[in-house]
């Protein structure tokens, strides 16, 4: 019966998406203006981490390792257009670095990067080969499990990206901790100058869950406790400039007293 409950859901959000698409035509089918942008960090092992962006033009690549919440990264940075500008890097954990890689299909490795048991934030643009001109700054955080080895579990992820040429919604973000996924979605410029956001939040197996976008007007949020495999929808909402979502996951309280919340947080920055 799980996968009728959320077949049954999904067509629920289906047509509140089409309500939503129906009253913005023109955003539905304009082509983003992010086409090409994406983020994602996930763990592939218990101590394996890879981490992705993408800004048309330039790429990072950054594979990891992660011991008891200290890691370490390899970057591959890659220049994919040849029109003489570079691929830039900027890398802070424990301490912030700066890379580039300049000319078409070149890929700087960088290793030995200083060790981190802090939160990484990772940003990408497209910069001048006289690395003075920075612009298509693309940017992801991927949270510390230093002090919450719930966060390094096998499939724990977020990731975003605009769709290329897709007819429905701009972009979409998706958060997956532990048994919980928070997904939303959004069309820009609608209305002029926001982003129109639907998003809904999923357990998969007996827990707590809570899903909230950051900063929206309407405030979008919802949290609650499911003993089976549950969809339930969030108010659709307006944010103005990076759209930001918080998913997090706990244990029902029946089993554990005081159960610790897990969390992950994604934003979706507007592409310039």
């Amino acid at each position: 019966m799980k996968p009728a409950i959320r077949l049954t859901r999904v067509l629920v959000v289906a047509a509140t998406v089409a309500a939503a698409v129906a009253i913005a035509p023109q955003a539905a089918f304009a082509i983003p203006s992010g086409t090409g942008w994406s983020g994602s960090w996930k763990y592939t092992g218990g101590t394996s981490i890879q981490v992705t962006l993408d800004v048309p033009g330039a790429k990072l690549v950054a594979n990891g390792w992660d011991a008891l919440g200290t890691r370490a990264f390899v970057l591959n940075i890659t220049d994919t257009v040849g029109d003489g500008k570079c691929a830039y890097v900027k890398w802070t954990g424990a301490a912030t670095t700066e890379h580039w890689s300049c000319g078409s299909g070149t890929t700087v490795q960088v290793a030995g990067l200083p060790t981190s048991n802090n939160a990484v934030t990772a940003v990408l643009c497209r910069d001048s080969t006289a690395h003075n001109n920075k612009t298509n700054c693309n940017v992801i955080d991927v949270p510390s499990s230093y002090t919450d080895d719930f966060i390094r579990t096998e499939g724990n992820a977020a990731h975003w990206n605009y769709y290329d040429g897709y007819s429905g919604e701009d972009w979409g973000a998706w958060i997956t901790i532990g048994d919980v996924d928070f997904a939303y979605f959004g069309w820009d410029d609608t209305p002029t100058g926001q982003r129109l956001i639907q998003s809904w939040l999923t357990v998969l197996e007996p827990a707590c869950a809570s899903g909230t976008l950051l900063n929206a007007t309407p405030a979008s949020t919802l949290s609650f406790c499911s003993q089976y495999d549950l969809i339930e929808d969030l108010p659709v909402a307006n944010v103005t400039g990076t759209a930001s979502g918080k998913g997090c996951t706990w244990a029902i309280a029946s089993r554990i007293p005081n159960p610790p919340k897990h969390c992950i947080t994604v934003r979706v920055p507007e592409p310039s």
